[in-house]
């Protein structure tokens, strides 16, 4: 029988680690997911095209703002280009596979998904109008969840827990460092998973002691609670998300896009006086301004304003992404 009394023993450097899941299905199942979806965005037309990332999940503030709040959790699984996939496939290998391993399946399902969405919401709180595609965020939260499960069990393992935490605060500062210094890459979303794994770590994570057998050796013994005592960490934390999200929305500026979308959301209620208003805010510019052309020229097309339509239609000619749908709007128009 065991003795969980502590008593004076240092650990070896590298003693045996602990294994709630002998196979780390979820972490093998991830990779997958990310080549497949990476392969079908390939397909679409590339991975780097933000029309193709968009229609696949990509986080976007004007769309999320106006209810597509399921961005926040399909963009984890998309990656921009070879590179970006291969960086965080690799991490994910690495890391997903220890965190899985001792935490078990569940435990670290829910310290990915939950820091992912962690991370998207942070990203949408502080970046809202930039697209935003990547694992990082879920990843990051995995890499916080192994620093909590380290400096947890600091007593039990000892000099091999003091340096495994060194080596992942290192690995963040440097990621850290790349993500402020290099443009392009959304370091709020790696903050934010990273917080949230590190805090769903603490309450999720084994927890270990030295105990003595009755032959005097030392082993590990797991003295963690079952995971029903801890369901509370799932709502709080959904909790917490809403709120950023509520305060996100609020935070969002006014800009083009999100005018545009109003605009057509009026447009296909029939609410034509509604979807003019909103496209005259931004009539002298935007990234969306060819769109606006043509919708504006749909738009005085159904109300019968034929010279209208065919100005804004003309207009809407001079952009290659509509320039196909502009000129059968106009064939279509009555000649008088």
């Amino acid at each position: 029988m065991y003795e969980t009394r502590d008593y004076d023993y240092e650990p070896e450097a590298y003693p045996p680690m602990p294994e709630a899941a002998r196979t780390p299905f979820l972490t093998y199942a991830l990779l997958c997911i990310y080549v497949a979806v990476f392969g079908l965005a390939t397909l679409a037309g590339g991975t780097e095209d933000t029309d193709v990332l968009l229609d696949f999940g990509a986080m976007f503030g004007p769309y999320i703002s106006e209810g597509e709040y399921w961005r926040l959790f399909s963009a984890t699984f998309l990656h921009s280009g070879i590179m970006h996939l291969g960086f965080n496939g690799l991490s994910l290998f690495i890391f997903g596979q220890m965190v899985e391993r001792w935490y078990g399946h569940t435990r670290f399902a829910l310290v990915y998904v939950l820091s992912g969405l962690a991370g998207s919401v942070s990203s949408y709180l502080f970046n809202s109008i930039a697209i935003g595609a990547g694992a990082s965020g879920a990843i990051f939260g995995v890499i916080g969840a192994l620093a909590a499960f380290f400096l947890i069990q600091r007593r039990a393992f000892g000099k091999y827990a003091q340096n495994s935490l060194i080596g992942i605060g290192v690995i963040i500062a440097i990621n850290i460092f790349i993500g402020v210094s290099t443009p392009g890459i959304d370091n709020w979303a790696h903050v934010g998973g990273l917080v949230s794994g590190f805090m769903l770590g603490l309450a999720l994570s084994p927890r270990y002691r030295r105990a003595r057998t009755f032959f005097g050796y030392g082993v590990i013994v797991n003295t963690t609670g079952s995971l029903f005592l801890k369901w509370w960490v799932v709502p709080a934390t959904l909790a917490i998300l809403v709120v950023g999200v509520i305060v996100a929305n609020d935070r969002l500026p006014d800009n083009p896009f999100t005018r545009y979308i109003r605009a057509e959301n009026y447009y296909q209620d029939g609410n034509y006086s509604r979807a003019l208003d909103e496209l005259e805010v931004f009539t002298g510019f935007g990234p969306v301004l060819g769109k606006s052309h043509l919708l504006r020229g749909k738009i005085y097309a159904e109300l019968g304003h034929r010279e209208a339509a065919r100005s804004e239609l003309a207009l809407a000619t001079r952009y290659a992404e509509v320039r196909e749908e502009a000129l059968q709007v106009i064939r279509g128009l009555p000649s008088r």
